[in-house]
C-alpha cells in the first residue's frame, strides 16, 4: 500500500487525529484582516480562528503610510467593508464615516485605515489573538506546527500567510546614505531628512517614485535625480475593464506626472535612464538615496524565501496558503500584460474566490499533497 493509501486509510478509521486548530492567520495588515473577516463569515468557530502579528495596526500602511494620497475612490472603500459581514458587525460607523466624504475623490490612506484599526481590535475579541512574531513553522503528520516568539506553540490544519512586503533596496555602492522609502512617503518626515545641499537620487518610475518626486520638487533641495528603467504607465478605462489596473499610475501621481514631469519639470530635476555607466557617472554626485523600486516579500520563519506559489490560488504547500502583497494574486489582461492584482479591493476579491477552496477537508487537503512537485523542497516533512 502506498503513502497515500495509508494516509486516507488512517484518517477514515480514526487512528490519525491531531488536535489542532482550524486556521491560523499570520499577519494583520489588510490582506490578514479580509482573511480573518471572511472566516468569520463562513461560521468558523472562533476556537478555531488563531490570529498573529507584532503589531495589530493594520500592517505597513498603518504604520508608515496614513498621510500617502490614496489612489482610490470612496465608494470603492465602502464597497471593500460591506463586502464582509464581520467587518460591519465589528464598526458599523465606519460605513456612515465615510459617507461624510465625497464619494468620487481620492483622500489619503488614512481615511480607510482607522476603520481598518476598529475593525482589528473587534476582531481580535471574536477570535483567539497572538501579539508577537511567528518564529517557527513546520509541517508534521498532517499539520502545521506553529511557534511563536513569545514561547506559545500550537498545531494549526491551515495556515493563511498575510506576511506583507516591504519596500525592495537595491544598495547601490555608488551612494550610501539611504533614506527608507517607507519614510519618504510621508512629505512631512522627508522634509526632515533633506537639507538645500542634498542632491537627491530616487530610483523607480512607478507610484511611489512618482509620489517622491512630487514631494522632494516642493521641498528646498539643490537637486533631484531619477534614474528610470521603464517610461511611465497610466490606468486607463477601457470600457469594462482597466488597462494596467495595478501597474498604471493613477490619481495625484499620475496627474502630476502627466502635467508637470512630461511637460513642465521643475528645473532641478533630471530623469536618467538606469545603466551601470549613469549610476557610475551620477550617482557620486547625490548625497542621499531613495529607492521606489517595489517590494519584496517580509522573511517567514521556516519556509525558503523564494518559495513558490500558485498565482491563481494562493496555494503555497498543504493546508498553506497566500495572499496579499507577499503572495498577489496574478492575471493576464485582455491586452495581454501580466498584473499583479494589489489593493484592498483585489484582496477582497480573491479571498471570497479562494477561501471556500481553501475551507476544504482534510481529506481533500491530504490529496493536495501529491500535487505539489516542490513541496519537499520548501519544507522538512515529518511522515509517520
Amino acid at each position: 500500500m502506498n503513502l497515500k493509501k495509508i494516509f486516507l486509510a488512517l484518517i477514515c478509521m480514526g487512528l490519525l487525529e491531531v488536535n489542532a486548530v482550524q486556521w491560523c492567520v499570520v499577519g494583520a495588515g489588510p490582506a490578514g484582516i479580509v482573511v480573518v473577516g471572511l472566516l468569520l463569515d463562513l461560521g468558523i468557530p472562533k476556537k478555531d480562528i488563531v490570529w498573529v502579528d507584532p503589531e495589530f495596526n493594520v500592517g505597513r500602511i498603518g504604520h508608515y503610510y496614513q498621510t500617502v494620497p490614496g489612489n482610490t475612490k470612496t465608494s470603492l472603500y465602502i464597497d471593500f467593508i460591506q463586502a464582509c459581514k464581520a467587518f460591519q458587525e465589528c464598526a458599523p460607523h465606519a460605513v456612515q464615516e465615510l459617507y461624510n466624504y465625497n464619494l468620487v475623490k481620492e483622500y489619503p490612506l488614512s481615511i480607510i485605515v482607522k476603520p481598518l484599526q476598529d475593525i482589528t481590535n473587534c476582531m481580535r475579541f471574536k477570535v483567539t489573538s497572538h501579539q508577537t512574531l511567528l518564529t517557527g513553522l513546520e509541517y508534521s503528520a498532517d499539520t502545521w506546527h506553529i511557534e511563536l516568539a513569545d514561547g506559545k506553540e500550537f498545531d494549526a490544519q491551515r495556515v493563511v500567510l498575510a506576511t506583507g512586503a516591504h519596500p525592495r533596496s537595491l544598495q547601490y555602492q555608488e551612494c550610501a546614505e539611504e533614506i527608507p522609502l517607507d519614510y519618504a512617503l510621508n512629505k512631512d518626515l522627508l522634509g526632515q531628512l533633506v537639507n538645500p545641499e542634498d542632491t537627491v537620487a530616487v530610483i523607480g518610475s512607478a507610484h511611489s517614485a512618482v509620489l517622491v518626486l512630487k514631494f522632494l520638487s516642493e521641498l528646498p533641495v539643490s537637486r533631484i535625480i531619477n534614474f528610470y528603467k521603464k517610461p511611465f504607465v497610466y490606468t486607463q478605462d477601457m470600457g469594462g475593464w482597466l488597462l494596467y489596473s495595478s501597474s498604471g499610475l493613477k490619481g495625484i501621481a499620475a496627474e502630476w506626472a502627466k502635467n508637470v514631469l512630461e511637460k513642465n519639470p521643475p528645473c532641478n530635476l533630471a530623469r536618467i535612464y538606469n545603466s551601470e555607466k549613469a549610476r557610475k557617472a551620477w550617482l557620486p554626485l547625490c548625497t542621499k538615496i531613495i529607492y521606489a523600486a517595489g517590494y519584496e516579500r517580509n522573511p517567514i520563519p521556516g519556509c525558503n524565501p523564494d518559495m513558490e506559489y500558485n498565482t491563481q490560488t494562493g496555494f503555497i504547500a498543504p493546508g498553506l496558503f497566500g495572499i496579499g502583497i507577499a503572495f498577489p494574486e496574478v492575471i493576464v489582461d485582455q491586452a495581454g500584460n501580466t498584473e499583479y492584482k494589489i489593493g484592498l479591493n483585489s484582496f477582497m476579491q480573491h479571498a471570497l474566490d479562494m477561501l471556500p477552496v481553501w475551507n476544504r477537508s482534510r481529506l481533500q487537503v491530504i490529496e493536495m499533497l501529491y500535487n505539489f512537485k516542490r513541496f519537499e523542497e520548501l519544507f522538512d516533512i515529518h511522515v509517520l
